[in-house]
C-alpha cells in the first residue's frame, strides 16, 4: 500500500495510507494530507471516428467515472463515484452505491436499444447494398 506525507491545512506534517485502487500522485499535486482525494484510474467511453471523414470525434470522453474517497473522512458519504458527462470538469454527479446502480440500469436499458438500433441499420445497409 502506497503512503504519501505532506503538509496538512494547519501547517504540520502527516502521513496518510492510500488505497491500493488510488492512482493519484498527491506529492505532484502538492496535496494537503488531511484535504485530498484518493482516485481510481478514470473509466472513460470515447466515440468513434465519424462515417464522414470531415468530422471528427470529440477529443473529450463522452462519460468518465472515477471512484474517489476523501483522504481522512471515514464516513460512507466521503467515498462517492464521480461520473462527468462533459469536458467541462464541473458537470458532473458524485453518486453513492444507489445512484450507480440506477445509472447502470439506464445504461444497460440503453446498450440494449443500441444494439436493436444497430441491428436495423445494419438490415437497412444489407438491403441497400443489393
Amino acid at each position: 500500500m502506497k503512503t504519501y506525507t505532506g503538509p496538512t491545512l494547519g501547517g504540520a506534517v502527516a502521513t496518510i495510507q492510500c488505497p491500493d485502487w488510488c492512482t493519484t500522485d498527491h506529492a505532484y499535486w502538492d496535496d494537503t494530507a488531511d484535504d485530498c482525494f484518493h482516485q481510481s484510474e478514470p473509466l472513460e467511453i470515447q466515440a468513434p471516428r465519424d462515417r464522414d471523414s470531415r468530422r471528427t470525434a470529440p477529443p473529450f470522453p463522452l462519460l468518465g467515472a472515477e471512484l474517489r474517497m476523501h483522504s481522512t473522512d471515514p464516513t460512507p458519504a466521503a467515498a462517492f463515484m464521480w461520473v462527468q458527462f462533459s469536458e467541462d470538469k464541473a458537470d458532473g454527479l458524485e453518486l453513492d452505491v444507489a445512484g450507480v446502480d440506477k445509472l447502470l440500469a439506464g445504461l444497460d436499458d440503453y446498450r440494449d436499444r443500441l444494439a436493436k438500433l444497430r441491428d436495423h441499420l445494419a438490415r437497412l445497409d444489407s438491403e441497400r447494398r443489393r
